[in-house]
């Protein structure tokens, strides 16, 4: 066995070479490129919060005497403070307030609901947005149940 240094056998092996295809190559340099956004998408997490409640059998006197739900929810602005949160019950109280001082008792559900989202939102700045859901129960001239969605925020 001759062992010799010759300068064209320094780096060989006796291991086949294997041939890097260029997709590989490609892909590999695309996620290196992309290390950064990586690397920054992983920051402290985006936390939303929100609050959901119903009134349940209101009765209203729109468009003749009507018995509703209405489901509400608040979601707050990012980072809210601990003290900053609305009491609920008066939040609560005020919406009922609101339905019931209603002032054109022909308006259209959808008119009625987007007034009590406005309302809400006008109140409590530290609110983003106000969802509702207004149920209307079935009457005798109307005998099936019907809802008006709403979604207002900042």
């Amino acid at each position: 066995m001759n062992l010799s240094l010759r300068p064209d056998r320094i780096f060989e092996s006796s291991r086949p070479r294997r041939r890097l295809h260029a997709a590989a190559v490609a892909a590999a340099l695309a996620g290196i490129a992309l290390l950064p956004f990586w690397l920054s998408a992983k920051g402290a997490p985006q936390v939303t919060e929100a609050l959901s409640f119903e009134l349940n059998k209101l009765p209203v006197d729109h468009q003749g005497p009507q018995v509703i739900d209405l489901r509400v929810k608040l979601t707050y602005v990012v980072g809210i403070g601990a003290k900053q949160y609305p009491d609920f019950e008066s939040v609560y109280r005020e919406i009922a307030a609101t339905i019931k001082a209603y002032p054109n008792e022909t308006d259209y559900w959808e008119v009625f609901n987007k007034a009590i989202c406005h309302d809400v939102l006008g109140r409590y700045p530290v609110v983003a947005a106000v969802e509702t859901e207004l149920r209307v129960h079935p009457t005798f001239s109307i005998p099936y149940s019907h809802a008006s969605h709403c979604a207002v925020t900042r």
